[in-house]
């Protein structure tokens, strides 16, 4: 897998996991915390995360080279932090 495209999974990860946190809590806004709905989108982010750690670690490696990018580091930390706010979102508005 190509650099580009590590880069563009990394970025639309966290976008998928926000959508799928917003989208189960306007679903299931009012109900019990018991809901399907709910357990899968943990399972949504759960994976979300794991992959953009994944994917960043790989990134950041590949960066570190003999030939340092700092640019490429800095995009591939910014990318795993963006993947921090849909896990803090499920957590605010999800779990009570």
């Amino acid at each position: 897998m190509g650099t580009v495209a590590r880069f563009l999974i990394l970025y639309l990860t966290p976008v998928i996991s926000f959508a799928g946190t917003v989208g189960a809590y306007i679903l299931v806004y009012g109900e019990s915390v018991d809901h399907p709905l709910i357990d899968f989108a943990l399972i949504l982010v759960v994976s979300g995360f794991l992959v953009s750690s994944g994917l960043s670690v790989k990134l950041i490696s590949h960066f570190l080279g003999d030939n340092i990018n700092y640019l490429g580091v800095a995009f591939a930390v910014i990318g795993w932090l963006l993947g921090l706010i849909p896990v803090v979102l499920y957590m605010f508005l999800l779990q009570q």
